[in-house]
């Protein structure tokens, strides 16, 4: 299946709902895990392209996006710069849970934010198609065109919602998802907006579900269909360009722009049917006032080699496990913040030394 019977997924599959305050993984795992370190030089990329756009769009007259104001261009890739570089590990009073609580710029194509959005579609997806009898995903597709981007998005869209219309297409799905992606043909260089659609119901004959597509979309025959039997898998899959729909690194400066426009203000994922309600996007969090901070984020990371505590609350939020009150390294950070230690804790100098100055 396009897109969904590759070997390799994005994300590790979720067993336990992710934070969205938290980073796509840890320095120790990206350096151990292969795929999660490919994933975060994968990442590095797409943000810093991301960056270049829009200092682009800041250095640019002519640019239209930011209708005049170029000064917005410059408060979004200093965001971009920033988003998830700072925070701390925040501890659940009543529940004892640590979690990384970041500072995150939330903009549709910062890479890092929609890393985290993505982990936890990916977990909701899982969950929801677990409940299912036998779930099954199938990509639609159209022809490939020259018309405009956005006009393409646009009928596949239409093409798709005139096709849960159709009493045969009710008579074998009972719901689902659909999660978009758009490519870049190498051979032509069109464009090639598809959709993944995790769905629930009983076996769809594939001739029936390529005909019934065929007369939605007035042509387009191409329809794969395939059983899930991994849900993890399948379901990093199918979400993994749900936050952002195509992967800019690959993309000239103008095909970015175009990319853009065509996006903006579109719903870019959706569910209906007996998934009609599933939370696609995140819970807020409301608790900030029962979260305390246990230590910085890049303090605690530094020292969990060194200092006990900045161990215990390192694998408190690796493992999700309990972390007694009182296990903190707030201490820490203050005389790191108050007498300029950070970047020799950093190069490993004996953090008790520290301590031994108060």
């Amino acid at each position: 299946m396009h897109g969904c019977n590759s070997p390799k997924s994005a994300f590790p599959a979720q067993k336990r709902p992710p934070s969205v305050h938290t980073s796509e993984t840890t320095v120790e795992m990206a350096v151990t895990d292969p795929l999660r370190a490919k994933f975060a030089r994968s990442q590095l990329a797409r943000q810093t392209a991301a960056i270049d756009y829009y200092e682009h769009c800041e250095n640019d007259p002519e640019s239209e996006y930011f209708h005049g104001d170029h000064s917005l261009g410059v408060r979004r890739s200093e965001k971009l710069r920033k988003c998830r570089k700072n925070g701390y590990y925040g501890r659940h009073k009543e529940t004892g849970l640590v979690r990384q609580c970041r500072d995150s710029c939330k903009l549709r194509w910062c890479s890092r934010c929609g890393a985290a959005l993505v982990s936890w579609r990916s977990y909701i997806c899982s969950e929801c198609m677990a409940r299912w009898n036998r779930p099954r995903v199938a990509t639609f597709t159209l022809e490939h065109s020259d018309t405009e981007l956005g006009f393409q998005i646009s009928c596949l869209n239409r093409h798709f919602r005139n096709l849960r219309l159709r009493k045969n297409f009710r008579k074998y799905v009972k719901g689902g998802m659909w999660f978009p992606h758009i490519k870049r043909s190498s051979k032509d260089g069109l464009w090639h907006p598809h959709l993944h659609v995790p769905f629930d119901g009983i076996r769809y004959p594939h001739a029936e579900l390529s005909a019934d597509w065929c007369q939605v979309t007035h042509g387009s025959t191409i329809v794969y269909l395939q059983e899930v039997r991994d849900l993890g898998n399948v379901a990093n899959d199918v979400v993994r360009y749900s936050a952002n729909p195509c992967d800019w690194s690959k993309l000239s400066l103008k095909d970015r722009d175009t990319v853009l426009h065509a996006c903006h203000g579109r719903q870019m994922c959706g569910a209906w049917g007996t998934a009609k309600g599933v939370p696609l996007k995140p819970p807020k969090h409301n608790d900030r006032d029962v979260i305390e901070n246990v230590g910085a984020i890049g303090a605690v990371l530094e020292l969990r080699n060194k200092d006990l505590n900045a161990r215990a609350i390192f694998e408190a939020e690796v493992n999700q496990t309990y972390l007694p009150p009182g296990v903190h390294l707030r201490f820490t950070d203050d005389v790191i913040e108050r007498d300029g230690y950070y970047q020799r804790a950093v190069e490993g100098v004996d953090y008790g030394q520290l301590q031994s100055k108060t």
